[in-house]
Parts: C-alpha cells; structure tokens; sequence
C-alpha cells in the first residue's frame, strides 16, 4: 500500500502541476502564497490594444492600487474611460499570449 501512494505521488508529480492543483484546491479564487500576479491597464476601454502592465505583485489588491494609480497619472481618477484586469499566475504562454490560472478585477 505505502508502495502505491509514493507511486501516485510520483507520477503526479511527474505529469501533473502540483502547484497548480493546489492552489486551485485551497486558493481557488485567490492569490496562493506562492503564486504572483500581472496588473494590465487599458487607458481606453474600447481599444485593449494600448496597456500598461506591472508583473510580479504579491496580491490583487496591489494589482489594484497599481492600476488605480495609472488610471491617475492618465487623468482617469475614476476609471470612466480606462479598464483593467490582473492575472493570477501565468500558467502557460503561446507566442506573446499568457494565460493565467485566474483573471480578476
């Protein structure tokens, strides 16, 4: 039996994400303790072309004090024009895309 278990482990360590798998276990719509997160602001909502991005922040909320502050800084205290989302820990790339384990406001 403790034979089977450590094989288990082993192979989900081996083909899984145990990082991943665990976060979204306990930390399913949060940050877990590990993990970062990507700030995007669109100063124009309607053309999610133009962005501004901070990476590595330790939570949402920085993620959002950062965009507030950008909001400011272009003259959009209120984020009338602008949006914004943050993206909890990328968990996959194609070309320039990311993808993230979470995308929030």
């Amino acid at each position: 039996m403790p034979f089977l278990i450590i094989a288990g482990v082993a192979l989900w360590f081996l083909f899984g994400d145990p990082p991943k798998t665990v976060a979204n276990m306990f930390w399913s719509d949060d940050v877990a303790p590990w993990e970062t997160v990507d700030a995007f602001y669109y100063p124009d909502r309607s053309d999610l072309s133009i962005y501004q991005s901070q990476r590595g922040l330790p939570s949402v909320q920085r993620c959002r004090d950062w965009v507030y502050r950008a909001a400011a800084i272009n003259g959009d205290v209120a984020l009338s024009r602008g949006d914004y989302e943050c993206g909890v820990e990328v968990v996959g790339t194609f070309g320039s895309i990311s993808v993230y384990r979470i995308t929030t406001r």
